[in-house]
């Protein structure tokens, strides 16, 4: 070793090596973490900005049925849907998304038994047939 330059021959020491590698790894966990903490902000932002398109649109289609005078079943559902979309956005803007998971399950059960009213519920088709 070269008591100059303090390198061996050309080739790094093995322990600033090492501690580079510590180093680099160290830097690339936080870098990694960096950004799947931005992922999930960019993912909970886009969650929160459906909610709240969702929750205007329901409320649009409240005061759209009370201008024309919809049927009173029709305001119900209505303004049902419109509440469910309102909780929907405030717990997602509040970031307790724990139910708001739940309650995209339930939407989406919700959504295949309107598409097909005869597989909702085979109780009906029972009841229907006696």
């Amino acid at each position: 070793m070269s008591m100059v330059t303090g390198q061996t021959g050309g080739m790094a020491d093995p322990q600033t090596v090492a501690a580079l590698d510590d180093e680099t790894s160290a830097a690339l966990t936080l870098f990694n973490e960096y950004v799947a903490a931005d992922r999930e902000r960019t993912r909970r932002e886009k969650q929160v900005k459906k909610a709240e398109r969702a929750k205007d649109e329901a409320a649009a289609r409240v005061k759209n049925l009370s201008d024309r005078g919809g049927s009173a079943e029709e305001k119900q559902e209505a303004e049902a849907s419109y509440r469910e979309a309102s909780e929907r956005w405030r717990r997602l803007r509040d970031g307790d998304d724990t139910e708001a998971d739940t309650a995209e399950d339930t939407a989406a059960a919700d959504a295949a038994a309107a598409a097909d009213p005869a597989a909702a519920d085979p109780a009906d088709d029972d009841a229907a047939a006696a």
